[in-house]
């Protein structure tokens, strides 16, 4: 073995960087397996049956041994070996030893051997915690940390409740889906977590104001009115039902055949008495088989043999009841603040002036438009006002229906809307833009900050138009230089 030389470097985020080090690693792995043949050196107990000497996972490196010189001494040996012939070099103050059931004398003799400081668990791993313990909520603290960074980055932006939404969904709770696929969560990091989610989504803040739809509402999927955002503790379970999935049938993977060495040892998961001395993250898996084991999702991945946390996770959250208006979402291309206005409007959640006073905030009560008392019925469908809007633009659509009272308006919105073709497509837009500008016109009369700089339905049109040339079903309909449906 000898050093290559070279001339010419590869800079860092060469495209052939990550396959060129892909090789030196699996050089390093054959080259840490010839320990095998050392009879000076011994295997640490739990890696014995497997031959384990290191984990690695991109320039992550962890090395396996005995707590005895000599067995340090050779892996050393092999890795500075290693370090000569390819120049990667561990930095000895970013590197750190851990011990378990060694004494005093072999510890310090194994520092002075490795010239590393001395570690102490949990320690940091791929962005989460080790620990031979039950996870704390301490140990929870970074990820509640690294979530609070990110909202008061954004807190300084104007973001509508379509935006937040999607920031939950996107990056939020992305960054709690990769401890939830390792970890079993404390429940009050759950629940923080989920407090964090629902502050940020109506008030732009960790801290915010009261909620306008419960949390619960907010996670059932669209069909059941909801905004189909993770509920955490129900896919934590999921995420733990995958794992145990996985024991069950994948068993070429290392962590299974680990376990299979030395806990379960051929005997079938599903029959498998779980031991007093597992660690606590097997015994979180195994708690999770009884829970399980005779739900219909599970019998039916084991027949199929194949398994989608999604699925599981949609059967753990039971049964929700259809909204009759869900169709009225499907297919319906508005600008997704608009949908979300739609959205409470539909709930009965928007924050008219007959809600406010029912939560103890005063108000005159009146409509902005004309002075009646101000509900959702009334602002958006009985006001004079807002009568216009819904004429001048139904009859641009090419509708023509006579007045009728709230409750018959809207069944024939919901069994128009149900039906299929580009009309009905934009119809939906409609309604939500429509929905939308009048909440957004009351707002500028309630607050002063009204700025009209034309009719209401010319700007529900221009909107309609805009987001429908880009859908080709829909385009070939419009034109819109004359803003006229074809």
């Amino acid at each position: 073995m000898g050093h290559a030389g070279c001339q010419k470097c590869i800079r860092q985020g060469d495209p052939i960087s990550p396959l060129l080090f892909v090789l030196i690693m699996e050089y390093l792995h054959r080259y840490l397996g010839t320990l095998n043949s050392n009879s000076e050196f011994h295997y640490h107990p739990k890696c014995k049956k497997l031959k384990i000497t290191h984990i690695c996972f991109a320039d992550d490196l962890l090395l396996f041994s005995r707590g005895d010189v000599e067995s340090v001494k050779g892996l050393m040996q092999k890795f500075n070996e290693f370090s000569a012939a390819t120049g990667l070099k561990a930095n000895p103050s970013k590197c750190r030893i851990y011990f378990g059931g060694t004494s005093v004398i072999d510890q310090a003799n194994i520092k002075e051997v490795t010239s590393y400081g001395l570690g102490q668990l949990p320690f940091k791993y791929l962005g989460v915690p080790l620990s031979s313990r039950k996870l704390t909520i301490h140990q929870c603290q970074p990820l509640i940390d690294r979530m609070l960074a990110k909202i008061q980055h954004w807190s300084t932006k104007f973001l509508s409740y379509a935006g937040r939404t999607q920031l939950v969904q996107s990056t939020l709770l992305a960054i709690t889906n990769y401890w939830t696929q390792v970890f079993p969560l404390p429940k009050k990091i759950i629940h923080r977590v989920e407090a964090l989610c629902k502050n940020f989504l109506w008030s732009g803040k960790a801290t915010g104001k009261r909620a306008l739809v419960a949390w619960d509402k907010v996670c059932d999927p669209h069909n059941a009115g909801g905004l189909n955002i993770t509920a955490l503790d129900c896919w934590n379970k999921a995420t733990f039902a995958k794992l145990l999935w996985n024991l069950h049938k994948k068993e070429d993977k290392l962590w299974i055949r680990w376990l299979d060495a030395y806990y379960m040892k051929g005997v079938d998961i599903m029959q498998w008495q779980m031991k007093q001395d597992c660690s606590w993250i097997f015994k979180s898996i195994m708690k999770k088989r009884d829970m399980i084991r005779c739900s219909p999702y599970w019998m039916k991945s084991l027949n199929d043999n194949s398994f989608s946390t999604r699925k599981m996770y949609t059967e753990l959250r039971g049964d929700r009841a259809d909204m009759n208006w869900r169709k009225l979402f499907y297919q319906n291309y508005a600008r997704p603040r608009a949908r979300f206005i739609l959205w409470l409007t539909v709930l009965g959640r928007i924050p008219t002036k007959d809600r406010l006073g029912r939560i103890g905030i005063h108000t005159d009560g009146k409509c902005s438009a004309c002075d009646q008392p101000e509900t959702v019925l009334h602002l958006f469908f009985d006001c004079s006002f807002t009568q216009q809007i819904w004429t001048k633009v139904l009859t641009w659509l090419g509708y023509q229906i006579q007045r009728r009272d709230w409750s018959r308006e809207w069944q024939w919105i919901m069994e128009e809307t149900a039906k299929k073709g580009w009309k009905r497509c934009l119809l939906k837009m409609v309604v939500a833009e429509t929905i939308y500008h009048v909440w957004q016109y009351r707002n500028e009369r309630v607050f002063g900050n009204t700025n009209q700089t034309m009719n209401i339905d010319e700007r529900i049109k221009i909107m309609v138009m805009i987001r429908g040339q880009h859908k080709r079903k829909l385009a070939e309909h419009l034109d819109v230089e004359h803003m006229l449906i074809k």
